[in-house]
């Protein structure tokens, strides 16, 4: 019986409950969806473009035989250090030193032959003064020893051509730096002028650094370039800064010592090259990729926001951020590069604004939010 007359009690009670209990505010009836936000942070900075690139060489020399014949010996180790002069390979010398001998013998038959046609010429003269020869004769005494004069000059030059030949059977280093692998052993006939390359060797310091502008940078480049009287991009004092593949910062400095004289027109673009003095310890290796970066601007003032704050709208980039009223409004801003792990905002913020930075998923435009704000080591990292 009790428990049937609590049963039909319990509903009375809790309405009464209600109509008795004090009125809550709206706002706490409703309470706002919880959401993590930052206002920006100014500091001045210097804004920096990023581009990619690759290392180039210094000074890189093809090793190819100018002459024909066996190699007969090979004077470096694989992937050494060579200085300029370093002998590299040897071919076989035998048939250079015959044909040296040849053209020693025909230059002692030429000269001999030259000496015979002046005394000639010379015992002509008297007898055409003496009236015992004619003038016809004495002509072509005279043309005589030209041509062996021309004998004489031609076995002096092919006496120098197989001294020559001699020389190039012993191939050594045109430039110091790291010699790569030989292609070739020992024993094989090399062929001068196949185009094969026996081994390569490379100056690795100082290296260059290439990379490629698009018209729109050039042209921004060049008018803040003009600004401090600069007109060819070429200067000690642009200095650019390059990372590795495996490096988080820009340890590498370097100048821009050269700009291409047109755009590439495949391509929309034109090189740079920047040369890097240091490369002690051999990490700039010619080949590899990195990242340059250069100055955007003179050095200045910029918002900075924690870059997941940043949302895409179609071509569009916006950030949410919290009004008076803690109401979600979208805005659109105008991006700017990373730095320090923030994200520079050109336009479309103000210091003062609050910024979403956790919890996006959970709002959208005109949503009511509880926004909390970030400790100044999070908002920091």
């Amino acid at each position: 019986m009790q428990k049937q007359l609590f049963r039909l009690l319990a509903p009375l009670l809790a309405l009464y409950g209600l109509l008795t209990s004090p009125l809550l505010p709206a706002e706490e009836m409703v309470p706002g969806v919880p959401v993590t936000v930052t206002t920006p942070q100014q500091k001045v900075i210097t804004e920096w473009d990023e581009y990619t690139g690759r290392f180039v060489a210094f000074e890189q020399v093809d090793i190819r035989a100018q002459v024909s014949g066996y190699l007969q010996d090979i004077h470096f180790n694989d992937g050494e250090r060579v200085e300029q002069g370093d002998l590299l390979f040897t071919l076989d010398p035998r048939p250079f030193e015959a044909a040296i001998a040849a053209a020693r013998a025909e230059q002692e038959r030429a000269q001999t032959n030259l000496t015979l046609a002046r005394q000639e010429l010379q015992r002509a003269k008297r007898l055409v003064a003496q009236k015992a020869m004619s003038q016809e004769e004495l002509d072509v005494r005279n043309a005589a020893m030209k041509a062996r004069q021309a004998d004489a000059a031609a076995a002096q030059a092919a006496l120098q051509i197989a001294e020559l030949d001699l020389e190039y059977s012993r191939i050594s280093a045109p430039i110091s730096g790291r010699i790569s692998n030989n292609t070739i052993d020992i024993g094989n006939l090399i062929q001068a002028g196949g185009g094969q390359v026996l081994t390569t060797i490379v100056k690795q310091q100082p290296v260059f650094f290439v990379f490629d502008l698009s018209e729109s940078s050039y042209l921004k480049y060049k008018r803040q370039r003009n600004a401090v009287g600069d007109t060819n991009l070429v200067d000690q004092s642009w200095t650019v800064q390059v990372r590795l593949l495996d490096e988080q910062e820009f340890f590498h400095n370097g100048q821009v010592d050269f700009v291409d004289t047109r755009f590439d027109q495949n391509t929309g673009t034109i090189r740079l090259r920047a040369l890097f003095e240091s490369n002690a310890n051999g990490l700039l290796l010619p080949g590899s990729f990195g990242r340059v970066r250069l100055p955007a601007a003179q050095p200045g003032p910029v918002l900075l926001i924690p870059d997941e704050a940043v949302m895409s709208d179609m071509a569009q980039k916006i950030v949410m951020v919290v009004d008076q009223d803690n109401l979600v409004q979208p805005r659109k801003v105008e991006l700017g590069p990373l730095h320090q792990g923030l994200r520079v905002i050109r336009s479309g913020l103000q210091q003062s604004d609050r910024v979403i930075t956790k919890g996006l998923l959970r709002v959208r435009p005109g949503v009511k939010v509880a926004p909390q704000l970030a400790d100044s080591s999070e908002n920091a990292s």
